[in-house]
């Protein structure tokens, strides 16, 4: 996840349009819920709109806002609701933040994955422990969960918890990251070690650590919170990570993939430079005889000299094109690009 400033977007105008009555989408939920058929749903459209998906999708560069994986080659995106408009998981009689449903600060673009409840594979490990992945591809320690956030919307305390468009949302204790409203580096992290790659992503450590400590229960943000008590990492973090199912199998895959493709360039670019010091030192010991070289020899001494200088500038470009390459890889319109950056701060800073 990689914090994106909303500021940087221009909000659809077609979100208020009014209507041939001179309503407005939010004008006429409002009188819905206020009406005799609340009961039912209310159908939303001002969100589905294509200019409300093409600038989400030109904000986040293509990508799921939560997991940053490209979602157009695969699957069409969703128009995710922050708040939900609907209703609320675990908050019975909540009908949802429906006032929002067409507030542009409230609208993210979403992976199926990532918005969508389902069964999932996700590591069976305790807080503080890392699971490896198999050559197979799996988890070695592995376990089905429910995952996706659907209508979820947790909070730490539900006493301040907004229920019609007159109520301040301030005073409600959030513990899911939206990358526009927070800086996801405060309360996420990505686990980097060269000698057990696999693209897990962790809550941050807030307190000093604690030794490694209960299993995250299958939903129930109420005892993630309490466990990320218990463990001194960031509450918001380890309950993101859950909701959002941040570790599922095939995400670890596809992020543990782009770090050995980063460990390739690594070491390519580590190759590279041995060599360049390998022509170095020949070129170095070639010009010391040259002092004392007359003849024939001086001049095959040139020849050389001018040789590895070619090899060399050759090689040199191909280094400088390993590098480029990783700073391809950090760019914020390439997927995972948070995970790119963590990698490179920790090994090239």
């Amino acid at each position: 996840m990689r914090r994106v400033e909303r500021s940087q977007s221009t909000e659809p105008s077609i979100l208020h349009k009014p209507d041939k009555a001179g309503k407005t989408e939010l004008d006429r939920v409002i009188e819905h819920m206020n009406g005799p058929d609340a009961a039912k749903a209310f159908d939303f459209a001002r969100y589905k709109e294509s200019a409300v998906k093409l600038e989400l999708e030109r904000l986040f560069h293509g990508k799921c806002a939560y997991c940053e994986s490209f979602y157009g080659s695969t699957q069409p995106v969703d128009v995710e609701h922050y708040r939900p408009k609907g209703e609320v998981e675990g908050v019975p009689g909540h009908r949802g933040y429906y006032w929002l449903a067409m507030d542009w600060n409230n609208l993210l673009p979403s992976c199926i994955d990532c918005n969508r409840r389902r069964e999932q594979k996700a590591p069976s490990a305790l807080i503080g422990s890392i699971v490896k992945l198999l050559s197979s591809g799996e988890f070695d320690r592995t376990r089905k969960m429910s995952l996706g956030k659907s209508s979820a919307f947790p909070l730490a305390a539900e006493a301040g918890r907004a229920h019609g468009p007159g109520d301040s949302l301030l005073g409600e204790q959030r513990l899911l990251l939206d990358p526009t409203r927070d800086d996801p580096r405060k309360h996420i992290t990505f686990y980097v070690d060269r000698d057990n790659l696999i693209g897990l992503v962790l809550p941050k450590l807030v307190a000093p650590a604690a030794p490694a400590l209960g299993q995250p229960p299958n939903g129930q943000p109420g005892n993630l919170v309490a466990l990320a008590a218990q463990a001194g990492v960031s509450p918001m973090g380890l309950v993101s990570i859950q909701v959002y199912g941040l570790n599922r199998l095939s995400l670890v895959q596809a992020r543990t993939k782009v770090l050995r493709d980063l460990e390739f360039i690594l070491e390519l670019s580590i190759g590279l430079a041995e060599i360049i010091d390998e022509i170095n030192d020949e070129t170095a010991r070639k010009t010391a005889l040259l002092g004392g070289a007359a003849g024939a020899l001086a001049q095959q001494l040139r020849n050389d000299i001018a040789f590895y200088a070619k090899i060399k500038s050759r090689i040199e470009g191909f280094k400088r094109d390993t590098l480029a390459q990783l700073k391809r890889m950090a760019d914020p319109k390439e997927p995972y690009s948070e995970l790119v950056r963590a990698w490179i701060s920790r090994y090239l800073s």
